[in-house]
């Protein structure tokens, strides 16, 4: 009787686990099958980064555009030029790229980087540009030895 209870027990542990795995695995297809590629507005996007590259140089060397049903976003890959800017600079660049993609789609702009940045809504109303155009990344220092 004790046998029967004891194998019993672990039946319903073992099904119990596979429960969890077989949860988390559809969770996860939700989570794939929402968020997709956006090439049409990748197209665009390639424009807008014509800017900073002109000023700055190559300072992305891959990007993607995501979109799910509650946000845009753009995924940045940084080089080393990227890192030569001072902080501020870095700030305006993805806050232009922030904004842009705002008014195309709504959404947030992730560079891929260490540490990574983001840039969403929260963090623009709390960025003090100091007077800065956001559209030509100001007249300041704009690199780090500067």
């Amino acid at each position: 009787m004790l046998v029967i209870a004891i194998i019993g027990a672990i039946v319903v542990a073992i099904l119990a686990v596979l429960a969890v795995l077989r949860w988390r695995a559809e969770a996860q297809a939700r989570i794939r099958s929402q968020r997709k590629r956006a090439p049409d507005l990748e197209a665009r996007i390639k424009t807008v980064l014509s800017g900073p590259k002109q000023k700055y140089g190559d300072i992305f060397t891959d990007y993607s555009v995501w979109k799910s049903e509650q946000e845009t976003r753009l995924e940045l890959t940084a080089t080393d030029q990227w890192g030569r800017l001072n902080e501020f600079t870095r700030c305006l660049v993805v806050r232009y790229l922030w904004r842009v993609l705002e008014s195309l789609a709504g959404g947030a702009v992730v560079v891929v980087d260490q540490p990574p940045q983001e840039w969403n809504v929260e963090v623009d109303t709390g960025f003090r540009d100091q007077g800065f155009d956001w559209k030509t990344f100001g007249l300041g220092p704009q690199f780090v030895e500067e």
